[in-house]
């Protein structure tokens, strides 16, 4: 860019890769903040490590999902006013491990519902009511609008255009440690981390166990630089994809860096919008000025709210 030194905003996976800036070239960053933040250590220790630290809460926020549906009632959420949400929708997934549902194009799985849940809906509270509409209609017999999402979440053009550079990057960034024939194994203990996050990611990443090349030049740490100006680490509260733990650690382990918590939901803080993170990363990005230790910033709506995604008045 010409810039003498780097400004940069890194989201999810690009956290991952402004932490290695910052810890290869300190003196070379004016201002980084770091959202949805990728444990660098689990990164670069294995698949597996990485993916256990990416779904540590998915099943929490899984959870959050089928309480606040409840909260907002028939109106706003269509799982709700039918008894508990909860037990009719762990009810349905239960059913639905042994006995697939039949659907015009075949049959729905028990992992293809995880998969459409932790790839097409968890990451993104705005799409929650529909997603709650979804398995309404697959609780009540008719699987075949989830069938299709998840249908499209697995396709050729998610693979070609979604998965497999995702995969390519975790499998050499990652590497396995584990050959194909023990992969079932690394699902198996994937899931107990996570029932809806763990083998969706674990199967995805499957390739690495036989993954034909290694990184000749991965950075693997130390992760602990001190830059001359502070980095700023943002956390939600509720991320399916990046615990709020992952950034908590980070910004410990940074000698300068300070945390913004984000009370909402969702993979990244723009999921879930919020004009108090708006403000406190654009006043740091433009004048490098860090939020008061301990900051939260609440969301401008809950999720199944009608003014979701709407600013605070």
């Amino acid at each position: 860019m010409g810039d003498r030194r780097l400004s940069y905003l890194g989201e999810s996976y690009g956290t991952l890769i402004g932490q290695t800036y910052a810890n290869l070239f300190p003196h070379r960053v004016r201002a980084m903040a770091l959202d949805g933040v990728v444990d660098p250590v689990a990164a670069t220790t294995s698949t597996e490590a990485v993916l256990a630290s990416g779904s540590a809460d998915t099943d929490r926020v899984f959870r959050k999902f089928l309480h606040l549906c409840e909260a907002a009632g028939p109106d706003r959420c269509a799982l709700a006013g039918h008894g508990p949400v909860a037990d009719r929708v762990n009810r349905f997934l239960t059913e639905l491990r042994h006995n697939p549902m039949p659907v015009p194009s075949g049959e729905l799985t028990y992992g293809e519902a995880l998969t459409a849940l932790k790839y097409s809906g968890l990451p993104d509270p705005a799409l929650w009511p529909q997603v709650a509409a979804v398995l309404e209609l697959a609780v009540e017999g008719d699987a075949s609008v989830l069938d299709a999402i998840a249908t499209g979440a697995t396709s050729d053009q998610a693979r070609v255009l979604l998965q497999e550079q995702g995969v390519a990057l975790v499998c050499a960034d990652s590497p396995a440690h584990h050959p194909a024939v023990a992969w079932p194994g690394v699902v198996r203990r994937l899931a107990a981390v996570s029932r809806i996050g763990g083998p969706p990611t674990g199967w995805i990443n499957a390739p690495c166990a036989s993954w034909p090349a290694s990184s000749v030049d991965r950075y693997t740490g130390p992760w602990n630089v001190t830059t001359k100006d502070p980095i700023l680490v943002i956390g939600t509260r509720f991320d399916p994809n990046t615990p709020l733990a992952n950034a908590r650690r980070g910004a410990r382990r940074l000698g300068n860096a300070d945390l913004l918590t984000h009370d909402g939901y969702g993979h990244l803080s723009r999921r879930d919008p919020s004009t108090c993170v708006v403000r406190a990363t654009g006043s740091y990005l433009v004048e490098l000025t860090t939020p008061a230790p301990g900051t939260v910033c609440p969301s401008d709506h809950l999720p199944f709210d009608p003014d979701f995604g709407q600013p605070s008045s």
